[in-house]
């Protein structure tokens, strides 16, 4: 089921095989799918990503964690296409008092498919500025 202006989707996890397993459920959605293992590579992807794209974002990383790329990106305007979804266990993700427009989704790992699928066929209709869904 390929789309025609697919949304992209950012995952930032430093589990490899959690990466792997996302990137090739969503290809085959027709998502166009990029990966980093922390912050600081995710950053880096995001100014070779054109167009608006969610990114998946976990929370507790090497290097750069979530809460730091969440603050990072707030900082640049030339990101302002980018939608987040918290992705992590342990009820971390609930715990973490992170207010920020671009949050549009707290996931639960283990992450069920359906739940990620719903989160973003909601991203893919064009949103008012600053509208949250799914909190």
């Amino acid at each position: 089921m390929r789309r025609e202006h697919p949304l992209t989707v950012v995952v930032v996890d430093d589990q490899a095989l959690f990466r792997r397993s996302i990137q090739d459920r969503l290809r085959a959605d027709g998502y166009e799918v990029v990966a980093a293992e922390n912050g600081v590579e995710a950053l880096e992807l995001l100014q070779a990503t054109p167009g608006p794209c969610v990114v998946l974002l976990d929370l507790m990383m090497p290097v750069m964690n979530g809460v730091e790329f969440l603050q990072t990106l707030e900082k640049r305007s030339e990101s302002a296409d980018v939608r987040v979804m918290l992705v992590s266990g342990h009820g971390v993700v609930d715990r973490v008092a992170l207010d920020s427009k671009r949050i549009v989704a707290r996931l639960q790992k283990p992450l069920e498919m359906n739940e990620l699928r719903s989160a973003l066929e909601t991203q893919e209709r064009p949103m008012l500025r600053g509208q949250r869904t799914l909190h």
